[in-house]
């Protein structure tokens, strides 16, 4: 069992140490590298200005948190299940989608929580987020050859991002919801 188990991870290593001579021979300082790292700066800097004098900065970031973990998990699952991959990333360890996962989807569902909170706004700009992210997003970042799908289909993004976006926001104001005084 050990010696199977053994044999691979070092497979494993092997094509680790592939993707770190492809990374830098295809990925690193080239212009897709330095559009990915610029976007995922720009995001954060979009972010940071928006919510300057944010009063409900740390449920935002909180959600945002949220966010990543879910993200970072769900890419993970996805990317070694060989549904997708990353032709072009910031950095060749994983995650791979870095800038999906702790930039893009975080901030975008940030700043669509802080704008539209509830009701049917949320409801509108979750469907506009969701099917831009699916079907505009996705399709622009294969082009620029930064994101690949092997087996997956934009439409179950779509229905993720959707779904996902009122969980998440449903456990936060769980989380925030103020208590009301008893008396």
């Amino acid at each position: 069992m050990q010696e199977r188990y053994d044999q691979i991870r070092e497979k494993s290593l092997e094509v680790t140490r592939e993707n770190i001579d492809y990374w830098l021979e295809y990925c690193f300082l080239s212009p897709r590298w330095w559009f990915t790292l610029a976007l995922f700066i720009l995001t954060w800097v979009v972010f940071i200005r928006l919510t300057r004098n944010e009063t409900n900065k740390p449920k935002l970031l909180f959600l945002g948190l949220v966010w990543i973990i879910v993200a970072a998990n769900l890419d993970g699952f996805g990317f070694d299940l060989g549904m997708w991959g990353y032709p072009g990333q910031l950095i060749p360890i994983l995650p791979k989608a870095y800038l999906f996962d702790y930039a893009l989807i975080p901030v975008t569902f940030m700043l669509l929580y802080r704008y539209f909170p509830k009701g049917k706004p949320f409801f509108y700009a979750t469907l506009v987020l969701a099917g831009g992210a699916s079907f505009v997003g996705e399709t622009l970042f294969e082009w620029l050859h930064i994101y690949r799908t092997y087996h997956w289909k934009m439409w179950w993004s779509f229905v993720i991002y959707f779904v996902l976006s009122y969980l998440i926001r449903g456990m936060v104001e769980y989380i925030f919801r103020k208590k009301e005084p008893t008396g």
